[in-house]
């Protein structure tokens, strides 16, 4: 602390307010060229393609989970070690009674851990909210260009992730059905929830409230999936929670998935995979069980294009 720096002409330097100024402001003030002028004179309003922001953006989520490789493995090690659990705690279902509540365990079981290990993506935007809002008030990139960077940069992450848990599990608990559906039911319960989590992100204030949110939320969802009360004898008033339960799509998607057929699952008394869905009154209708990948999908979609909204209409930096 005692060495003196050396002076010159860039460190000797006085912060003054045409520095918080976005570079339309600034042109206008002095009439220097803004962002993006041309070699015709006209003044574009970003600087780059909407590609060349979109792969910017990826190399540097890219970079962020190579510096720092526990935002990507501390769920990868949840959802392996749960697998694990799960492979030695319910193998090999017996076929009785027993057998068809241990797989019914299972499944509601792996749907709240999909669900509830996606509550570390809350800090993903708060702790990115000032660097978003001071690059794109100087017309760095889009918003759009940063949510679908961010969109591609963890799909194969959680591909990764649900491939993980489906290989540990489907044969070692010896479940039915396409094991196809299997993965990719898991892999679009990542991609909601972690969409979900992601827009709550967007208009909490600090991480307190963005985790009692998401708890608080993926608690009713799991309530009103239609594991406690079937979706036909909820209440009319409360019917509307079991469909915005993004929990419902995965958990009578995989039931439809392994039992829908006439394959017995209980001799004593006997029980088909049909029956089972009957008196869980889940539709034993065979192409049904994609609606629900579609479903899921599309609520992954909607709370992506809620997260854009706030980042492109609330998100404004504006200084008092």
């Amino acid at each position: 602390m005692g060495t003196p720096t050396p002076l010159s002409s860039i460190s000797v330097y006085t912060v003054n307010e045409a520095d918080y100024l976005s570079p339309a402001q600034r042109a206008s003030a002095t009439g220097a060229p803004g962002v993006g002028i041309n070699a015709l004179g006209h003044r574009g309003k970003f600087a780059n393609s909407y590609a060349a922001e979109v792969w910017v953006l990826m190399r540097r989520n890219f970079t962020n989970i190579w510096r720092t490789p526990e935002l990507f493995l501390s769920r990868l090690m949840v959802l392996t070690v749960m697998g694990f659990l799960m492979a030695t705690m319910f193998i090999k279902p017996k076929d009785n009674t027993q057998g068809i509540t241990n797989r019914l365990s299972f499944f509601i079981f792996t749907v709240c851990v999909f669900f509830f290990s996606s509550n570390d993506a809350v800090p993903a935007f708060i702790q990115e909210r000032f660097i978003f809002i001071r690059e794109t008030s100087h017309n760095a990139y889009r918003a759009s260009a940063y949510v679908v960077a961010g969109v591609i940069t963890y799909l194969p992450f959680l591909l990764l992730q649900s491939a993980a848990y489906a290989l540990i599990t489907w044969w070692a608990i010896g479940l039915h059905g396409q094991f196809v559906y299997f993965l990719v039911m898991l892999y679009a319960s990542l991609l909601s929830t972690n969409s979900f989590v992601v827009f709550i992100s967007s208009i909490v204030p600090n991480f307190i409230l963005g985790y009692a949110a998401v708890i608080a939320f993926t608690a009713l969802f799991f309530l009103f999936c239609g594991y406690f009360v079937d979706s036909h004898s909820i209440p009319q008033g409360w019917k509307w929670m079991n469909t915005v339960s993004t929990m419902k799509y995965p958990y009578e998607g995989l039931l439809m998935n392994e039992f829908g057929g006439t394959r017995n699952f209980s001799s004593n008394p006997p029980l088909d995979g049909n029956a089972i869905l009957e008196n869980l009154t889940i539709s034993v209708v065979k192409d049904r069980k994609w609606r629900m990948v579609l479903y899921l999908l599309g609520w992954a979609v909607f709370y992506r294009v809620l997260f854009y909204l706030v980042l492109r209409f609330a998100s404004k930096n504006k200084r008092k």
